[in-house]
């Protein structure tokens, strides 16, 4: 074999060739580890990016609710799998500005004590409803939302199927909740997403049985996340397959939100 020769039975050419050889393998490595370091420092830098984003919503948030008069509990623990300060900066305005008659919620948590104190103390018209799977968090979490007989939580077990080679969840038997009503703010940051391929598919549910009001709005969480931008994106399908062309903006601290709207909405991305 070529390898087992002594240098001083190789040809000229085979001598350069060898050499040639080796660098081009400690090019290959060079370049590899380059590579690496540049996806490094480029994650690196996004992560730096969406922590200043979030600072500023934080900061806009304070700013924004330190007057609210309806907004009576400001004490929010916005980290973790919380919703983050985009997320609640976003709804706040959204309830402050535009005012919705009906709220669907699927995943009760920080934005819960928006809404609920958004419909006990803000619009007297307004309702929510809040869905949610798991008994003990509500059992643990409900007592700390503003209470009103127009705010109601609602506990729905999981059912499950495949998508895409994944196994999905979302709540059951909603229709027995939801009827005929038209939601015209929808608040999708349940159940648990995480891996799905097409987690929180409810809300194809209620598009396709229509749900939604002429004027609405749906905010999805988690859409950095490639199982939620499936998902999002197959409610925009939807909704174009009814003839409704929606305006779909997005917002992103930590994390980030995909808003959807009707035409006539469309003005809160200036919010």
């Amino acid at each position: 074999m070529a390898d087992s020769l002594k240098p001083q039975d190789l040809t000229d050419n085979e001598k350069i060739n060898r050499v040639l050889n080796r660098i081009y393998r400690h090019q290959l490595r060079y370049d590899k580890k380059v590579a690496q370091l540049q996806a490094d420092f480029n994650r690196v830098c996004k992560q730096m990016q969406g922590c200043y984003k979030e600072l500023n919503f934080a900061d806009l948030l304070h700013d924004t609710i330190i007057n609210s008069t309806w907004l009576k509990d400001k004490s929010f623990s916005l980290h973790g799998w919380a919703a983050n300060y985009s997320f609640i900066y976003m709804l706040y305005r959204i309830l402050d500005s535009v005012k919705p008659q009906h709220i669907l919620e699927m995943g009760m948590g920080q934005t819960s004590r928006l809404t609920s104190q958004y419909v006990a103390y803000c619009n007297p018209q307004a309702t929510v409803d809040i869905i949610e799977n798991d008994a003990g968090w509500i059992a643990t979490y409900q007592p700390q939302l503003a209470q009103s007989e127009r705010a109601k939580v609602h506990q729905r077990d999981l059912e499950f199927f495949t998508y895409d080679k994944t196994k999905c969840r979302k709540y059951k038997d909603l229709n027995e909740i939801i009827s005929t009503t038209k939601y015209d703010l929808i608040i999708v940051d349940g159940p648990w997403g995480a891996t799905q391929n097409l987690p929180r598919s409810n809300v194809l549910d209620l598009i396709k049985n229509h749900n939604l009001a002429d004027d609405f709005i749906i905010i999805f969480d988690d859409t950095e996340r490639k199982g939620e931008q499936n998902t999002s994106a197959q409610a925009i399908a939807l909704l174009k397959e009814q003839n409704i062309e929606p305006t779909v903006f997005y917002r992103a601290g930590i994390k980030a939100q995909t808003f959807i709207t009707s035409q006539s909405k469309s003005f809160i991305q200036y919010l």
